[in-house]
């Protein structure tokens, strides 16, 4: 949706809106200053080098980092938004100095936060840089509080139309410190064309939107589609050791992972075991601003009885798998296949464990019981229930779109996914071709070639066709579908968990909508 003038002024009359405003208006007064807690502001603990120690008298010193950055950005005054922006960028290139007193009265360069020796400062912690440079610039700098919920941030600027510059690469710390620039500048741009203020800015962002966005965290967990192990450090321990099932908390996953799905929590030397069961609260996704980059939001922990990573590598099945040959080494959200699940049931059930108590991955049967006849009857029984169960609702599609594809010429895909009808303009993410059976190589050949021509033509970026004899999805390589270059999977193997979820990351309606 685009932004509704009439509806943000409603909002902005009302009393929350009002009291959202003034909130970001009364942030920066000094009382609010004064009142700083360590729980929302980052204390950063500067270690104090030995020749300093005596002079300051004590080996570390703390600063909080929303205050450091206030006050060195404050003492620069800019002209438009580009000066704002090149000054971003040099604190993050050269850092800024921390200076305290020694015990004479004299102020001692300590050392600088982020720059070339700490390019990491300033992504590690973007809340607290960005809100010194809001209170210090509010005309420029817009606070973000979207670290380890970036895919909240990423679902209200799709809402909106605001766009979203390309995540930098894991390992480039210094991309990732500017990163802040970049959609600081989106944010802002968006701000200018809607005529907000800076303090509206903000009550948009972190109240207003929330409104138009889907909350999934309050709703029930759906079937999970996949099973992933998630590695927790020594560091990790007192959270686990402490966490009830209402504990959840942001973890270093694998962007695949879908909300549902079962994480196998395995506790690094000395406990060196699994035995905690969780489960996805949130799809993965990539943050820029978070350690782990890839990241997932987990839940609903259930104690388990331990298993070591001596009886994994002793098992059968497991002892094959290279994850487990490599001593579990590597990032944190490794693909387990049902097959291998169960093998960790059978080991825990040896050992005393309730196995009706852990969650499982059914069998999701889309076969129906009914004849197949024609064409629609294959859509209506099995096409349909399964374009379900990638997420789709019916008005994510268009059947027998109507599209010129010549002189005078009407064409009629039979379902076009994220489309848009309106003549001479006509678009759609995806497109479905379906035929009651596809046996013969002369029926598939046809039946491709009139779905290639109905996505060229809308410029989609996947196709698919479907018969009674099961799914063939191609993707847009080069400008165009190639006839080999498919993945085909009959009805019967798309009963498989981890063949669906296979699926579902390339034509679920988050990946294509």
């Amino acid at each position: 949706m685009k932004f509704n003038n009439y509806v943000w002024n409603i909002y902005k009359k009302s009393k929350q809106g009002q009291e959202a405003i003034n909130r970001f208006k009364n942030l920066g007064t000094r009382r609010f200053l004064r009142e700083l807690a360590t729980d929302d502001f980052e204390e950063y603990n500067v270690e104090i080098h030995e020749k300093y120690v005596k002079e300051i008298g004590a080996e570390t010193i703390p600063f909080h980092i929303t205050t450091v950055v206030k006050d060195y950005a404050s003492k620069y005054k800019f002209k438009n938004f580009e000066k704002a922006a090149n000054f971003y960028e040099s604190i993050v290139n050269k850092g800024i100095p921390l200076i305290e007193k020694n015990r004479k009265g004299k102020l001692v360069k300590l050392c600088d936060f982020g720059g070339q020796e700490s390019p990491n400062d300033f992504y590690n912690c973007v809340e607290y840089v960005s809100f010194g440079l809001f209170f210090a610039h509010p005309e420029y700098f817009i606070p973000y509080r979207f670290r380890t919920r970036f895919h909240i941030f990423q679902e209200i600027c799709q809402e909106f139309n605001i766009p979203i510059p390309a995540i930098p690469g894991k390992y480039d710390k210094n991309e990732r410190s500017l990163y802040y620039t970049k959609i600081n500048q989106s944010l802002y741009e968006f701000r200018t064309m809607y005529g907000l203020s800076p303090y509206e800015m903000c009550a948009f962002l972190y109240d207003f939107a929330s409104n138009f966005i889907k909350d999934a965290q309050n709703e029930e967990l759906p079937d999970p589609s996949k099973v992933w192990l998630i590695l927790a450090g020594t560091w990790d321990f007192d959270f686990l050791d402490k966490a009830t099932q209402t504990s959840t908390n942001q973890w270093g996953g694998n962007i695949a992972t879908r909300r549902g799905d079962i994480l196998l929590m395995y506790e690094v030397s000395p406990r060196s075991c699994i035995q905690t069961i969780w489960r996805a609260s949130s799809d993965g996704f990539i943050d820029p601003f978070f350690h782990w980059h890839g990241t997932v939001w987990i839940c609903s922990p259930i104690r388990t009885v331990p298993v070591t990573f001596k009886e994994m590598k002793e098992h059968p099945l497991l002892s094959k798998k290279a994850a487990i040959k490599g001593h579990l080494q590597g990032p944190s959200g490794k693909p387990f296949s049902v097959e291998e699940y169960q093998a960790i049931h059978d080991i825990m059930k040896r050992k005393g464990q309730d196995i009706s108590l852990l969650p499982k991955i059914d069998v999701i049967d889309y076969l129906p019981s009914v004849e197949l006849e024609d064409e629609r009857s294959v859509e209506i029984n099995l096409i349909e229930p399964f374009l379900k169960k990638l997420g789709y609702r019916g008005n994510d599609w268009i059947r027998q779109m109507p599209i010129k594809m010549g002189r005078g010429e009407r064409n009629y895909p039979d379902y076009a996914f994220g489309a848009n009808p309106k003549r001479g303009e006509e678009f759609a993410k995806m497109i479905l071709e379906s035929k009651f059976q596809l046996s013969t190589h002369r029926e598939f050949s046809g039946a491709y070639y009139q779905a290639k021509s109905y996505a060229l033509r809308l410029q989609a970026k996947m196709m698919v066709l479907a018969s009674k004899e099961g799914l063939w999805v191609f993707p847009r390589e080069k400008d165009t579908f190639g006839l080999n270059n498919n993945i085909h999977k009959n009805w019967n193997e798309l009963n498989h968990p981890d063949i669906f979820h296979e699926i579902m990351l390339r034509i679920g309606r988050k990946n294509i909508l």
